[in-house]
Order: structure tokens, then sequence, then C-alpha cells
């Protein structure tokens, strides 16, 4: 499972839009009262690495395993609002 969404960058002060940025979830750590997750945006899905950044949730220990929770947590914050999956 990966994300599709459109990334705005600053490249040597000229903004550029990626259409097709692809985010992958590359590490999950934690325990049932707090999750740190890794995640990658790419240009595209076989392209190159944009950033990296970390988001922190609280887990459902009843829900889906942790990486599929960690996709939907980031489908709630305002930065990935139209990110679809992939």
């Amino acid at each position: 499972m990966a994300l599709n969404k459109i990334v705005e960058i600053v490249v040597y002060g000229e903004k550029i839009i990626l259409r097709n940025a692809y985010v992958k979830i590359e590490r999950v750590n934690g325990s049932k009262t707090q999750v740190q997750a890794k995640y990658v945006v790419y240009s595209t899905k076989d392209g190159e690495i944009v950033e990296e950044k970390y988001c922190d949730f609280i887990p459902d220990m009843d829900g889906a395993n942790f990486i599929k929770q960690a996709y939907e947590h980031l489908k709630t914050m305002p930065e990935f609002a139209g990110a679809t999956d992939c």
C-alpha cells in the first residue's frame, strides 16, 4: 500500500509541482499507547526521494495492523487531503 498526492516543493527558489508523488510508510515503531511512523515522499513511484518525515498516532489495538493504521492516520492530516490509495 502507498498513497498518491500532489506535492509542491521549492528547489533553488523555484516552485515545482509533483502531480503524482508517491508516499510510502518505511518504518513503524511503538507500543500500544503510541506509534511513530516514518514516511518517505518520492517524486513518483520509481522516482527520487523528496522528503522523509515522521508522524505519531495512538493505535487501535483492535484495528488493522500498525502499517495500515499509519496510512489511515496520514489521510487524516491536512497535508494529505486529497491523497489516494495506490
